[in-house]
């Protein structure tokens, strides 16, 4: 396998993500009785990360929801892609070296 593309294909893939966040968002409902009905009310959005060794949490308006999500789904592709060039890069390292032979089939 050609490494040296892998990579560049990853970093490629890298920068295409727009926007990053950690964390968690989460949707939050609650009932109240109205006219003797259950009303459920919601969703209402939170968002958690964990910042210094504490576990923050706050209220995320409902039109910033998506967006937050994208954010945090890019952290996480982020993290994936990461692991991915690091994968990469051992073995072309590895195949520099001869410590692994080249074949055509040979996946990261």
């Amino acid at each position: 396998m050609d490494y040296q593309n892998k990579r560049k294909s990853i970093l490629e893939k890298m920068n295409q993500i727009q926007g990053m966040k950690k964390g968690r968002l989460s949707e939050e409902y609650r009932e109240k009785q109205k006219d003797g009905k259950t009303v459920r009310l919601g969703p209402y959005f939170k968002h958690q990360e964990w910042i210094e060794g504490k576990n923050v949490s706050r209220r995320v308006p409902a039109d910033e929801a998506e967006e937050l999500r994208g954010q945090i789904d890019g952290y996480h592709q982020s993290q994936k892609l990461s692991s991915e060039f690091v994968d990469a890069s051992i073995k072309m390292t590895q195949t520099d070296a001869g410590e692994i032979k080249k074949s055509p089939d040979d996946s990261v």
